[in-house]
């Protein structure tokens, strides 16, 4: 608090906290991973889905029972091994989904470390100015009387 006029009218002293901009950008990151993690997880997702769609196109694929010209084997060997390649990538591709999922996981909560580091310093900070305006709230009131203690013993 500061005085000012010379009524003694009091000014409180407005708390403002220095690293405002960097807590603001901070927690733009934040959301920024947090997005990238969610984004991650619906890909990792579609990737599990893509996968139980091959594998079961891979069961309902089966050489059909009795003769078959050499042609029809050959075709129905091909389509069996390019279903289970099929399967192969997409566990492939899912594996991959699912790591990527853990790299966006760690970003956002080391985003979000940061963030919370810069949350318990200004609540530090906040006390401190309320400490700070308590405090000179008292000397005020203090100076108040002491002022009307003194005008009283001179009447």
């Amino acid at each position: 608090m500061a005085r000012t006029g010379r009524r003694g009218s009091i000014r409180v002293k407005r708390f403002r906290f220095r690293l405002e901009q960097v807590l603001r950008v901070r927690r733009l990151q934040e959301d920024e991973a947090r997005f990238a993690l969610l984004d991650a997880n619906r890909r990792a997702h579609e990737k599990a889905v893509q996968l139980e769609v091959r594998i079961d196109a891979y069961r309902q694929r089966a050489l059909p029972p009795g003769p078959q010209t050499y042609a029809e084997f050959e075709r129905n060997l091909f389509l069996l091994d390019s279903a289970a390649g099929a399967v192969v990538i997409a566990r492939t591709e899912h594996r991959d989904a699912l790591d990527l999922v853990e790299e966006r996981r760690a970003d956002w909560a080391a985003a979000r470390q940061k963030v919370a580091a810069l949350e318990r310093l200004e609540d530090r900070r906040r006390e401190e100015h309320a400490l700070e305006v308590r405090r000179e709230e008292d000397r005020i009131v203090d100076d108040l009387v002491v002022t009307r203690h003194g005008r009283g013993a001179i009447a």
